[in-house]
């Protein structure tokens, strides 16, 4: 199951194409999918069971930061699930990087970003994330936010201000990149009309300055 669909009928190059493709992610809603067969950290922290996530990460026969087949790992799934508590544990106990090593084709923060989880990227920042961390595509956090996935409950645009304070708190956050379609968090949020978030974005990107 997507957490965006892919419409491969659709070219992923412009702003003109259907929105829901621009922050792909695969895997992971509130279902299982069977993709995590055969992986039952995942699955544990897809249930926000951290009894079983604990007993997992103590056997040592299993890699906490394995990927499965769409290159999501357990603590992709608990970021973008708001599983706060396993978050910490997987990161702090498990060994999990906050910031994934180059080469990951996804990141905690940016799962946690477009699923509008809030609480989880205060933490996943706490606990050492990288706000400009790259998914595929050069996808960041911030355009996460600013392109809520279509699924994420309650008011959208509140939702996504929420976030873009979060990230734009944290004074490394780069509001001026793009993505490989040459799309920044700014042109999503327009896309989307999330207009208190592209105020802010706006004001961040004149105010950026490099570090």
């Amino acid at each position: 199951i997507a957490l965006h669909s892919l419409d491969a009928a659709q070219p992923h190059h412009s702003l003109l194409h259907t929105r829901d493709s621009i922050n792909n992610l695969p895997l992971l809603t509130a279902t299982m999918n069977s993709t995590n067969e055969g992986l039952p950290l995942h699955r544990a922290a897809l249930a926000n069971d951290l009894l079983t996530i604990q007993k997992l990460a103590t056997q040592g026969n299993i890699d906490p930061n394995l990927e499965d087949a769409n290159g999501i790992t357990a603590l992709i799934e608990a970021s973008i699930a708001g599983h706060d508590e396993i978050v910490r544990y997987l990161i702090t106990e498990a060994k999990c990087p906050a910031h994934p090593p180059t080469g990951s084709r996804h990141t905690p923060i940016r799962g946690a970003a477009v699923a509008g989880r809030v609480s989880t990227m205060k933490l996943l920042l706490e606990l050492g994330a990288d706000p400009n961390a790259l998914s595929e595509e050069r996808r960041t956090a911030l355009m996460g936010a600013c392109f809520l996935r279509s699924t994420v409950e309650g008011d959208h645009e509140q939702i996504s201000k929420e976030c873009v304070e979060v990230l734009l708190s944290d004074a490394r956050t780069d509001p001026t990149i793009a993505n490989s379609f040459g799309e920044t968090a700014l042109d999503l949020a327009r896309v989307r009309g999330y207009e208190a978030s592209a105020r802010l974005v706006e004001d961040a990107v004149k105010n950026w300055k490099p570090q």
